[in-house]
């Protein structure tokens, strides 16, 4: 997984873009490296929305696009604690093409999730945060921090995949970089119920199996961040939904790219996409992500 490269935010005129930007300025900040601003025009969908003729726009769409990203990168640069590097550019292409083909040379792409929540996410998102070839944040406006001040915790999903084990690791960085508490969930799917999925938390027992893989993985996780606060919730529920239930009061989920319900050929697993469309939190999807050496 490559850290070396930019932030990369994509951005359109719509209200939410700015929410997505300021989430994607801190980001930047907080890793110290170049945000990049991105906006995608796409010539063929402009001219023939409307019509089954080519006909030329009759506003320049390029130069409107430049000088959009032009006002928004002047104004990220004024800030006091303005990232590193601030740059932007124009792309052509379909939205979730261009933003896959730039995500190469990326260490975060940032995307607008469309909506908080609620079965809904853009199509765009949805398609980049499955084909990235680097981690993907889909962003919504929640809260980061709760209402006594502490900041809100950060949840992962894990199944004892290599993917999951992964993206705890990452999860574990988050949650640590941000002062906030990491809140671990492992969910053993069950008969559905009459009335829909109702989370029963299983027993604490010391010797369950489920038990006993999650106290070693949250040894390893605190021999990297001693002082990481890590809640462990083992639960019998749909694994969506117990990660969704979990993300109420949290500011980022993480998941991993594969996993439970992943089949081969599938980029994105099915409990990792009901995650980014259901998440009422920002969520972000680790592409690439290796396990740390013990």
């Amino acid at each position: 997984m490559r850290t070396d490269g930019p932030v990369l935010v994509a951005l359109a005129h719509s209200a939410r873009s700015e929410h997505t930007l300021a989430w994607a300025t801190a980001e930047a900040v907080r890793r110290g490296t170049e945000l990049r601003l991105v906006a995608v025009v796409d010539p063929v969908s402009e001219v023939t929305a409307w019509s089954w003729a080519v006909v030329p726009p009759a506003v320049d769409v390029h130069a409107e696009a430049r000088s959009y990203l032009t006002d928004l990168a002047d104004r990220v640069r004024a800030r006091p604690d303005a990232p590193p590097g601030v740059t932007f550019e124009v792309l052509d292409g379909s939205p979730a093409d261009a933003l896959r083909r730039v995500s190469e040379r990326a260490s975060l792409v940032v995307v607008g999730a469309g909506s908080r929540g609620g079965g809904h996410v853009a199509r765009v998102a949805a398609q980049v945060a499955a084909h990235a070839r680097c981690p993907v944040a889909v962003v919504r406006d929640a809260p980061t921090h709760g209402a006594d001040g502490a900041p809100a915790p950060v949840v992962v999903g894990v199944d004892g995949s290599a993917a999951a084990i992964a993206a705890a690791h990452v999860a574990a960085d988050e949650a640590a970089e941000r002062g906030a508490a990491l809140r671990l969930v492992h969910a053993r799917p069950t008969i559905p119920a009459p009335y829909g999925p109702v989370p029963v938390e299983l027993p604490p027992a010391d010797d369950a199996p489920a038990r006993r893989a999650a106290d070693e993985l949250v040894a390893r996780l605190r021999a990297r961040h001693p002082d990481l606060e890590v809640d462990v919730r083992l639960v019998e529920d749909d694994p969506a939904h117990a990660i969704v239930a979990a993300c109420g009061d949290a500011q980022l989920v993480v998941v991993g790219s594969r996993g439970l319900g992943a089949f081969p050929g599938m980029l994105l697993g099915s409990v990792s996409h009901d995650v980014v469309r259901d998440a009422p939190c920002t969520v972000l999807v680790v592409h690439g992500a290796e396990v740390p050496a013990a």
